[in-house]
């Protein structure tokens, strides 16, 4: 990558956030190496929120409608259609009714927080990951799915997407010194990527 790329806010947030919280093929984050290392450092609020940040998970969601307070309710497709209180400026201002789209959440109490990043998938790869959920399958990703969908949404906005897609492979095998980083780090391109790359985001839905 070069500076241009790095200076993106949006693909320097996916990037970060497969590098942080994504696990490595020995099943550590370099998240919870920093709980156990800093934790006790932090002033409150924060020393409360970084272990609710630690259970956050990535999925992909079906904005069900508005919420009567604040935020919409979003059905969870990876999980039984499961109804959360998602509450994320971004998609409350930008998502219509029965919008697909994934993003990190955490569970905030009595609703759940988005963190950062709000991808749009394909039509064709979220119905392949919902039938995958049914059935209890692996995702049809190769790496972790938050990788493949981010460069799935970094492509269109990089003329370096094959760069980009080897960076988020690398960073999902071996996202700690020690773990390995060669193995696997190269990928190629897959014919849903190329197609991404062509036809960028119809809706144009990659926000931060």
């Amino acid at each position: 990558m070069d500076e241009a790329q790095l200076e993106d806010e949006t693909t320097f947030n996916m990037l970060c956030d497969v590098a942080l919280v994504e696990p490595n093929q020995r099943g550590r984050r370099v998240f919870d190496g920093f709980l156990g290392d800093r934790l006790a450092s932090l002033d409150s609020p924060e020393r409360d929120l970084a272990p609710c940040l630690a259970d956050a998970f990535f999925s992909i969601f079906r904005v069900a409608g508005r919420h009567e307070h604040s935020g919409v309710w979003v059905e969870d497709l990876l999980a039984s259609r499961r109804r959360l209180w998602l509450l994320d400026e971004r998609v409350e201002a930008s998502a219509p009714e029965n919008l697909v789209i994934a993003v990190r959440v955490f569970d905030a109490g009595p609703s759940y927080a988005g963190v950062a990043i709000v991808v749009q998938p394909d039509e064709d790869m979220a119905a392949f990951c919902t039938a995958a959920a049914a059935r209890c399958d692996r995702m049809p990703a190769r790496h972790a799915l938050a990788a493949g969908l981010y460069g799935d949404g970094i492509l269109p906005r990089s003329m370096h997407g094959a760069a980009v897609t080897d960076i988020l492979a690398a960073l999902a095998e071996a996202s700690m010194p020690g773990s390995g980083q060669g193995s696997g780090a190269k990928t190629a391109l897959s014919h849903r990527q190329h197609q991404a790359a062509s036809v960028g985001r119809r809706n144009g839905f990659v926000s931060v």
